[in-house]
């Protein structure tokens, strides 16, 4: 995706503002879904003292919340999503944890240089929201000291099915927002490849749940 600085990705934006309050809503009422309880599970496996956190595609911040709770010392979130972004704040002031966050609303690529470095990266269900997620992995690799954890589409016959119809069909009806899909192996042997060896799988029936640790 190309965003422009001033107004990023104005289609991505506009389709999960109209989301934001109804991903909070479920937060509240029922805290982390199944794949985001497995991604912190996963990121136990590495212990960390106090560690920074970069939540990418962060949404209303539900993961790195949590993460605060236990423990991290701060954390930069970043999505395209002003909606997102204003209920991620919202959270962080209820829960008395905003003095340990920060927020940038624009698309990762074209900010990565403002962005500091974290102890864990967090991609949760983001890769596929990227027409070019490779430049999404490297720059994100680059900001990575130690834990790697990333969301994407399960690959079984049916999700895969499911998705590439949704997106036949968004492309149709010409919607603000559509996402993609790639094929998930390389991405995981992009990862490898950059000296991150994986410590932690799992899955639910949609997500595959991946955590990386820097070997």
């Amino acid at each position: 995706m190309n965003c422009c600085p001033v107004s990023p990705c104005p289609g991505t934006n506009r389709f999960f503002t109209r989301w934001a309050k109804n991903y909070a809503k479920q937060f509240r009422k029922k805290g982390l879904d199944k794949a985001q309880q497995y991604l912190l599970e996963g990121i136990a496996r590495v212990p960390i003292a106090a560690p920074e956190v970069l939540d990418i595609g962060c949404g209303v911040g539900a993961v790195h919340l949590v993460l605060l709770q236990q423990g991290a010392s701060r954390v930069t979130g970043v999505d395209m999503a002003e909606g997102m972004l204003a209920e991620a704040r919202r959270l962080a002031e209820e829960k008395q944890l905003a003095d340990r966050t920060s927020y940038i609303q624009n698309d990762f690529i074209t900010i990565s240089h403002q962005v500091p470095q974290a102890d864990i990266t967090i991609l949760d269900k983001v890769v596929c929201c990227y027409e070019k997620a490779d430049d999404l992995v490297e720059g994100s690799l680059n900001k990575t000291k130690r834990i790697y954890a990333v969301t994407h589409p399960r690959e079984s016959f049916i999700v895969r099915w499911g998705f590439l119809l949704y997106i036949a069909f968004s492309q149709f009806v010409r919607a603000a927002f559509h996402p993609y899909w790639h094929n998930w192996q390389n991405l995981r042997s992009a990862i490898s490849a950059r000296g991150f060896r994986l410590v932690y799988e799992n899955s639910t029936f949609f997500w595959n749940v991946l955590v990386f640790e820097r070997a």
